[in-house]
């Protein structure tokens, strides 16, 4: 079996999309599955380039823009992907994104008849309206529709998301949901030396990991850290860990409980994770969520929102504290429910961490793969209104 990926998204660019990538690279290494990475170049290489000094990752250069000066965007060539593509003879290409590099995908499957699997990582609709917008809602629509069409699978990560994708009349769907390393994100990994360090280790510490931008909620969070530091001053600290555009906002609060770590992997993110006391997740706009499973197999509790594709893992009084996105009042109480109740907070975080036990990545990856040889041995589209539901 050999696949094409293509990708608008990858390391050392740091979101759900390429951590999914990432752990699905090492995966189909250890499988000894040939494949090909069609990504953006950021002038820097990624640690697992390093490692594995091989050609198994084509990059092509492009542009950034101030909306996420951390990300690129690529348009290459047509012409340079035919040759690379032909070259490697896929028998199946997985197009990740719907940009430069993810529209060269689709048009290389359609030319060259092969099966052809998409993924639908973001809500793209749902973001216009922190932006401001939403008068550009119809016409993305209308392209986001017609690119999916060609697709003989779109996976989304999510039931809920998958629902969603149904209701626009989109079909061919089934689900590629991810999984968690509970032995990179461990409870063991708490440090008192780390919260020393920054001087909270007499405080309850709430942590927030993920883009800092409006479509996370942050205006939520913010509201909460101001209420929570006037009726009990000095008890909490807040941990930012990530970077984007909300950043300097937060700086110019000038808030004396807040620490702003900017963007942290490997064992640091594990230590971050583990060292806190509760996970504080204000987005009502994930497709998955792969922050608040990280948190969980972290043994952290979790204050979140009940929408989105968190909806598959997290439990309202189970694992988790949830309310309707953007009701500040209700996040806030919910922060100081978890802070100040022991047995629940105990409670929360014991059944976070036996689900996360239960999300192993190669088990997501095999059923990934069942996917493709389906595919692979029946080339012919499935039917034109099927619903395909892989959960």
């Amino acid at each position: 079996m050999k696949i094409a990926y293509f990708t608008d998204t990858f390391m050392p660019e740091l979101n759900g999309v390429t951590n999914t990538l990432t752990k699905l690279r090492s995966y189909l290494d250890r499988k000894s599955i040939q494949y090909a990475f069609f990504a953006p170049d950021y002038g820097r290489i990624s640690e697992m380039d390093l490692v594995l000094q091989d050609k198994k990752v084509h990059r092509f250069r492009g542009i950034t823009t101030s909306f996420s000066p951390e990300s690129c965007l690529a348009f290459p060539q047509y012409r340079e992907i035919l040759g690379l593509c032909d070259e490697f003879k896929p028998d199946l290409v997985h197009v990740v994104t719907e940009l430069g590099i993810g529209y060269k995908g689709m048009k290389y499957a359609r030319s060259r008849n092969l099966p052809l699997v998409m993924s639908y990582h973001t809500d793209y609709s749902k973001y216009l309206r922190f932006f401001h917008l939403d008068f550009f809602k119809p016409l993305l629509e209308k392209y986001l529709a017609w690119f999916y069409r060609s697709a003989h699978r779109i996976l989304a990560p999510s039931k809920h998301t998958l629902e969603q994708l149904f209701q626009k009349k989109y079909r061919n769907l089934g689900i590629w949901s991810r999984g968690i390393d509970t032995k990179r994100f461990n409870p063991l990994f708490r440090s008192r030396e780390w919260r020393e360090g920054l001087g909270i280790d007499d405080k309850f510490v709430f942590l927030y990991v993920g883009r800092l931008s409006p479509e996370k909620g942050l205006d939520t969070l913010v509201a909460a850290i101001e209420e929570i530091e006037n009726r009990f001053p000095q008890k909490a600290s807040f941990v930012f860990t990530g970077g984007g555009p909300y950043t300097d906002f937060i700086r110019q609060k000038n808030f004396s409980n807040v620490i702003l770590t900017g963007f942290k992997t490997g064992p640091e993110l594990s230590e971050i994770y583990a060292s806190c006391d509760c996970f504080a997740f204000p987005s009502g706009t994930e497709t998955f969520g792969n922050a608040p499973l990280e948190a969980m197999a972290s043994g952290l509790p979790v204050a979140g929102i009940a929408s989105g594709g968190v909806m598959d893992f997290l439990s309202h009084r189970k694992n988790a504290l949830l309310c309707a996105e953007g009701d500040q009042k209700a996040f806030t109480e919910n922060l100081i429910a978890i802070m100040e109740n022991k047995t629940l907070r105990r409670g929360l975080a014991q059944n976070g961490r036996k689900l996360a036990q239960s999300r192993a990545w190669d088990t997501i990856f095999d059923d990934l793969l069942s996917v493709y040889r389906g595919l692979i041995t029946d080339k012919q589209s499935p039917a034109k209104y099927s619903y395909h539901d892989a959960s």
